[in-house]
């Protein structure tokens, strides 16, 4: 009897928990209520029963009830904010007062942040006719001090004699100052102004000899749009809390998040790489083959050749790269990695004809070399330390024929 009304309890417990996807590094998916949340773990009430997985081996935590949300209303006037570690939000409204900015977000409490840990705030919506002009002025190598970005407007006649309203961005580099919704405070030459906000296009914060931000252990993205990098993440009741890395605390209802991706702090996919070099160059190419066919066969990224997802084993993943046989590309590592894994197969498409040779070398010396053919699939786990420059060959298998020669490198990832 008691048990029977805990189990009762229990069941009724998870009733208001959030259903969640839990899509790990090696494909596999969970399905269940998310119970527990911290930096390390994530705990997930399954049909099975609870499963306990390693935040590390995670690939991302989806939540498909709120993406399927139809109730979230679109802001009117969004404002967008930028910070200096790569958190971007779309706010309700902004103010600066003080050194501190006010951030109205859409859904949750406001929250206040430091000016040294904002880069970039855009009061209009972004239209592709400013879209060259805006980039060229926040993405200057040469800003000294922050800048203004304002709205100007000219009359033009077109060639047919009618008048034209033309809209162009200018800037001034200077001293920000407060900011709220009739004006914005800007110190130019010595002279303080007030610009009205209706004519300001956005700011940009001066960060002179600022230090690299540590990189996030999560990025949280939201319903809206919104996209925090995070240092610290972790469920209380309904509510996600945590610490940007630019230092912002925040308080996140759980209704608003649409995806949580642990793979950004701790890895980066060669997917969002570009290689430094790439070369296909069959045994049968000869000087009057069309230079189109080498594009036939060029690298594909996050999908399978010819489309839809790359297939392994039933399993479909999200990451990785698709390569035929007779390619050979190489990727140049600035930054110091630990290991490098994958795991590697012929598209589940092209197993019965499928057969190759994949060789893998760091810095010249081969650090893998395997024959993959039919079904068999190899869990790739490669120390990088030290290395510089990942070479990756696909060559013919044993058959020295390329028909079916499709491979699949999923979720391959340089591990720091």
């Amino acid at each position: 009897m008691l048990i029977a009304m805990l189990n009762t309890l229990f069941i009724a417990t998870l009733v208001g928990l959030p259903s969640i996807e839990v899509i790990q590094l090696d494909g596999q998916t969970q399905s269940g209520r998310l119970v527990s949340l911290s930096a390390d773990q994530v705990v997930v009430e399954t049909a099975s029963g609870p499963q306990t997985l390693v935040t590390r081996e995670l690939f991302a935590i989806r939540f498909p009830e709120a993406l399927s949300d139809e109730d979230l209303v679109p802001i009117e006037h969004p404002v967008w904010v930028e910070f200096i570690d790569g958190s971007k939000v779309q706010a309700m409204g902004f103010s600066v007062d003080a050194g501190r900015a006010t951030v109205q977000l859409n859904e949750g409490d406001s929250l206040l942040a430091a000016t040294r840990t904002l880069r970039v705030v855009r009061f209009f919506k972004p239209t592709s006719d400013l879209s060259e002009q805006w980039d060229n002025i926040v993405s200057g190598d040469e800003i000294a001090g922050d800048v203004l970005v304002i709205r100007k407007s000219r009359t033009i006649e077109d060639a047919d004699g009618i008048e034209q309203e033309s809209v162009g961005l200018d800037s001034l580099e200077g001293i920000l100052h407060e900011i709220n919704d009739q004006y914005v405070a800007f110190e130019f030459d010595g002279t303080r102004v007030e610009v009205p906000r209706y004519k300001v296009e956005g700011i940009v914060y001066s960060h002179r000899g600022s230090n690299r931000q540590p990189d996030p252990t999560s990025r949280v993205s939201l319903l809206d749009g919104s996209a925090w990098n995070m240092k610290t993440c972790e469920l209380d009741g309904e509510i996600l809390k945590g610490i940007s890395v630019g230092g912002v605390r925040l308080s996140l209802p759980l209704s608003s998040v649409a995806k949580i991706d642990f793979s950004i702090g701790n890895l980066i996919f060669l997917s969002d790489l570009d290689p430094d070099t790439f070369e296909w160059k069959s045994d049968l190419h000869t000087p009057k083959t069309p230079s189109v066919v080498s594009s036939w066969y060029r690298i594909r990224k996050d999908q399978g050749f010819y489309g839809g997802p790359l297939l392994l084993d039933g399993h479909s993943y999200e990451k990785g790269l698709a390569l035929h046989s007779q390619t050979r590309l190489s990727y140049r590592l600035t930054r110091e990695f630990k290991r490098f894994a994958a795991t590697a197969g012929i598209d589940d498409r092209y197993r019965s004809e499928g057969n190759v040779t994949l060789s893998i070398s760091g810095d010249g010396r081969q650090l893998l070399s395997a024959n993959l053919s039919g079904d068999t699939q190899l869990n790739i786990d490669l120390d990088l330390r030290g290395i510089r420059r990942l070479e990756i060959f696909v060559d013919y298998g044993d058959d020295r024929v390329g028909y079916g020669d499709y491979l699949n490198l999923c979720n391959a990832r340089l591990i720091k």
